[in-house]
């Protein structure tokens, strides 16, 4: 499964659909509580714990952009509408700025990874590095979700 140019877009699937099984069930059990919005910071911690997963896994993947937006958008808008967590009429939405952030941010994150210096050595290098883009998103908070 190295090498292979959809395992960034299938990782993103198993990562949502994890959160949103963790929010169907949080619900199921406390029906009164407070969860998570999806919105760009939420949107862009599950992007970035995608990308640390696919970077260890898989280093040097090939990407496909095109690919990456189309397959995340559905992945944004479809996984949130069938767990319930959108509505039908704002699920494009919520798709569109999915796969503008996740694209982004894949595009961003490869950038940062490509130009570490310290090479193979600094295994923490990466998580800090999407440490800096998650806390450069926080600025875009409430903004467009």
């Amino acid at each position: 499964m190295k090498k292979h140019p959809y395992l960034l877009s299938f990782l993103l699937t198993a990562v949502v659909f994890a959160v949103m099984l963790i929010m169907m069930l949080i619900r199921v059990w406390n029906p009164a509580g407070v969860l998570p919005r999806l919105d760009i910071p939420n949107m862009a911690l599950i992007s970035l714990v995608v990308l640390i997963l696919e970077h260890y896994l898989s280093p040097k993947a090939p990407r496909n952009y095109v690919a990456i937006a189309l397959l995340s958008f559905l992945t944004f808008a479809l996984l949130p509408l069938m767990a319930g967590f959108a509505c039908v009429h704002d699920f494009w939405k919520i798709g569109l700025v999915g796969s503008i952030v996740f694209t982004a941010l894949t595009f961003l994150y490869t950038s940062m990874v490509s130009r570490i210096s310290s090479g193979e050595k600094a295994v923490a290098a990466p998580i800090v590095s999407a440490l800096g883009l998650y806390l450069a998103i926080q600025g875009f908070a409430g903004i467009f979700l």
